[in-house]
């Protein structure tokens, strides 16, 4: 699957995602996260499709990561997890003890962090590419 086609699938599932976790939901929650938090029924249907199509992107990203430590290099590439890590612990951090739109701010990092990656593995530096290093 190339990276154009994991692209797509990962902007629609997040999209259609996110446009079910922003529809109203009446139902009770489903389980309590925290004391303001509590996905319904089509929250929990809206983390499943983002979910999934992040699996897809992370999937490609994994079964692919050499060319990510090629286009980026090493300590790159190891910066750009520890954003995705901290991104992500923010979000969760964020949700569970109920800070407000702090959430917001780890997930834009986390999907910038994945773009990256992503666009690594599109277009992977070649050995003979300007800039690169000999082996």
């Amino acid at each position: 699957m190339t990276a154009r086609r994991v692209f797509a699938i990962w902007l629609a599932t997040t999209v259609a995602g996110a446009v079910l976790l922003a529809l109203p939901d009446s139902s009770g929650a489903v389980v309590r996260i925290s004391e303001r938090h509590g996905p319904g029924v089509v929250d929990v249907l809206g983390m499943v499709v983002v979910l999934a199509g992040s699996a897809v992107l992370w999937w490609h990203l994994i079964r692919h990561r050499g060319l990510v430590v090629r286009g980026l290099g090493g300590r790159a590439t190891a910066a750009l997890l520890t954003t995705l890590v901290l991104a992500l612990a923010l979000v969760a951090w964020s949700v569970l003890a109920d800070i407000g739109w702090w959430w917001v701010a780890g997930a834009g990092c986390a999907w910038a962090a994945q773009l990256v990656a992503l666009r690594a593995t599109a277009h992977p530096r070649s050995a003979s590419a300007p800039g690169s290093r000999p082996r």
